[in-house]
């Protein structure tokens, strides 16, 4: 019989907000957390027209991969252009300051998730980049 599997798969290219954080879980293993906005303006006071941006959207990116940690770690700082390719998957954690249970979105990364820095997109103010730009800084 044929077997159906249903994921949610992200691909979003934005700005590192949160520099690249590794922790060590309770197993052992390492996770390295950091945030990607995407859309809107990431520094309001280079606006001078009357309308208000369109706020930042922020995604917290869980990266479960020894190599790519150390290429988070090594090649992303705050405000780098990246892409980021993975599952979008929802942790969930009792917080032990209200003892809620709290849900977290995030896009994990793990064997088959991708992440690369965008080359050039470091000079555009609000991530402004064509198709081809986009193309050219991620295979060039």
């Amino acid at each position: 019989t044929d077997k159906l599997f249903f994921f949610k798969q992200a691909i979003i290219c934005g700005k590192v907000g949160q520099t690249p954080l590794q922790k060590i879980l309770r197993n052992g293993q390492t996770v390295t957390i950091f945030t990607v906005g995407t859309g809107g303006m990431f520094d309001q006071r280079l606006l001078g027209a009357k309308d208000l941006p369109k706020p930042v959207q922020w995604h917290r990116i869980a990266v479960h991969n020894n190599v790519l940690e150390a290429y988070a770690v090594q090649q992303l700082a705050k405000n780098s252009s990246v892409f980021v390719e993975g599952d979008i998957e929802t942790r969930i954690y009792n917080d032990s300051i209200s003892g809620e249970i709290k849900n977290i979105p995030e896009i994990c990364v793990r064997r088959d998730g991708r992440i690369r820095l965008i080359k050039g997109g470091e000079n555009k103010r609000n991530f402004d980049l064509s198709f081809a730009d986009l193309r050219e800084g991620l295979f060039s």
